[in-house]
């Protein structure tokens, strides 16, 4: 009996190609998870995130799990190319991952599986790195740093009656830097950005300035995440 022959007798798949299905599910989660913050495209990344999953459950099939991540690896390569635009090239690394999960079985290919195997751990150690960059730059330190910004709810006469730039003026002694109004559906707003080093009794101070202003309704410091 060949080599080729006993690699597909085995019984199951090799922990090797097991690990790097895991690794290409594994990283399709954190991608998902942001993706589906996004209506427009939230049910193509569940979908991609579904499918990148199958290998896995064919994890006692070793000829189908080859063919599963080999199948699943090209379309995923494939339709981050035609959804660009909505995001699925995130879904890359894990369409690699499971290319290379597909060669790396060592009773078949002892010095291939040891080359993938190493490019797919740096793969994976890439996108986790990736992902956790991405995560403390835009939700954890955010979450963490400590806001500069007052948001002032309006009433709907609000930008009819207010001047922004006699608000500045009036606001500018209590440390306040600039003062922008938005407005929508949802309400308007006075965002007025102040210095982080406004002491305390200054803030207080100038946030009681705001809810003074006409047309205010309600005073609170905005979080990083929202106001910047």
């Amino acid at each position: 009996m060949t080599d080729l022959d006993q690699g597909r007798a085995a019984p199951v798949v090799h922990r090797l190609q097991r690990g790097l299905a895991a690794a290409a599910a594994a990283i399709a989660l954190p991608v998902t998870a942001w993706g589906v913050q996004m209506p427009g495209s939230r049910g193509f990344f569940v979908v991609t995130c579904l499918v990148a999953v199958v290998p896995l459950l064919l994890l006692r099939e070793p000829k189908g799990f080859v063919t599963a991540c080999v199948t699943v690896g090209v379309l995923l390569l494939g339709w981050g190319v035609l959804g660009v635009f909505f995001g699925m090239f995130l879904f890359w690394p894990s369409a690699l991952l499971l290319l290379f999960a597909a060669l790396a079985d060592p009773r078949r290919r002892p010095v291939t599986a040891k080359v993938v195997g190493g490019v797919g751990a740096a793969v994976t150690a890439a996108a986790l790195v990736g992902c956790v960059a991405f995560a403390w730059h835009f939700y954890v330190g955010p979450a963490l740093a400590e806001p500069h910004t007052f948001r002032a709810e309006t009433d709907s006469e609000w930008f009819r009656s207010s001047d922004l730039g006699d608000i500045k003026d009036r606001l500018k002694p209590f440390g306040a830097t600039d003062a922008t109004g938005t407005g929508s559906d949802e309400g308007s707003y006075l965002d007025v950005r102040f210095p982080d080093q406004l002491s305390g009794p200054e803030r207080d101070a100038l946030k009681k300035e705001i809810a003074q202003l006409p047309g205010i309704v309600r005073v609170d410091l905005c979080p990083v995440s929202e106001c910047g």
